[in-house]
């Protein structure tokens, strides 16, 4: 989750000051870059001391750090998706080819946002990991399940054995059988899923190399993981239309996870 969604939802326990300064930095995000810790408590009516207690909240040092994170949020968020909500595309009074246009302009956002955010020691780092794997294992729930059947379908086809986890309860089973030399696979927007979270936690536990498909920002998963590929990252949780973004570039990550290893093996 993007710190910009963190600081404006109201799970986390803050002072009257310290939410006052949390609505400030969300309501003046393109101000972030150039504010200083002066000049928010004066407009939020709080104190500079204020300010460095929700950074530190935040597990911040001082408000320097926080606001470098706020920076490159924003120019994430403003890079791509101009005029077009993720969260909301679509409007009641859409023609259906107005609909298809911006179905279309979603996938190809997407798709542009998701190659950036790929760096190429994690995607070597992931690729390795696999290969090398003598099974794979799969973690994921709901919709993000069928991007792993459609990984696992094709990574059979150039000889890889993998086993997706469907069912709650599995994390026993899979525990007794898992190996070493085995990998995981564990996919999650928000990081924080609870019955992918356990699956990821027991490998974690039985230290079995875990590659995480996540959105940016902090996260548990993220923090389970040793290498993590990162997903478009412009979907609130909620509320939200289905994820056409994050599902779109969950299926391109392992399209290209799956490519990069079935290019290792081209010829043999």
């Amino acid at each position: 989750m993007l710190l910009l969604e963190r600081l404006a939802s109201d799970d986390r326990k803050l002072s009257d000051g310290q939410r006052a300064v949390a609505r400030w930095l969300v309501a003046h995000r393109n101000e972030i870059p150039n504010a200083t810790v002066k000049r928010i408590a004066e407009e939020t009516f709080t104190s500079p001391a204020t300010v460095v207690r929700l950074a530190k909240s935040f597990g911040y040092t001082s408000f320097e750090p926080m606001r470098e994170e706020l920076t490159d949020e924003v120019l994430y968020l403003d890079r791509r998706f101009k005029g077009l909500n993720p969260n909301a595309p679509f409007a009641a009074n859409d023609s259906v080819m107005t609909v298809a246009t911006k179905v279309a302009s979603l996938a190809r956002d997407t798709v542009a946002d998701t190659l950036a955010l790929m760096d190429a020691d994690s995607l070597s780092r992931a690729v390795e990991l696999v290969d090398r794997a003598h099974r794979l294992y799969m973690a994921a729930s709901s919709f993000p399940l069928l991007y792993a059947q459609d990984f696992m379908l094709k990574m059979r086809r150039i000889g890889k054995d993998v086993e997706v986890t469907t069912l709650a309860g599995e994390q026993s089973f899979v525990g007794g059988i898992i190996r070493h030399d085995d990998c995981a696979i564990v996919i999650s927007y928000s990081g924080v899923t609870p019955p992918t979270l356990d699956l990821a936690r027991m490998f974690r536990r039985r230290e079995i190399p875990l590659v995480a498909l996540t959105s940016m920002g902090v996260n548990p998963l993220r923090e389970l993981a040793d290498v993590t590929l990162t997903l478009t990252t412009r979907e609130q949780m909620y509320p939200r239309v289905i994820g056409y973004t994050s599902h779109l570039s969950m299926k391109q990550v392992l399209d290209t996870l799956y490519s990069c290893v079935y290019v290792r093996h081209m010829g043999s």
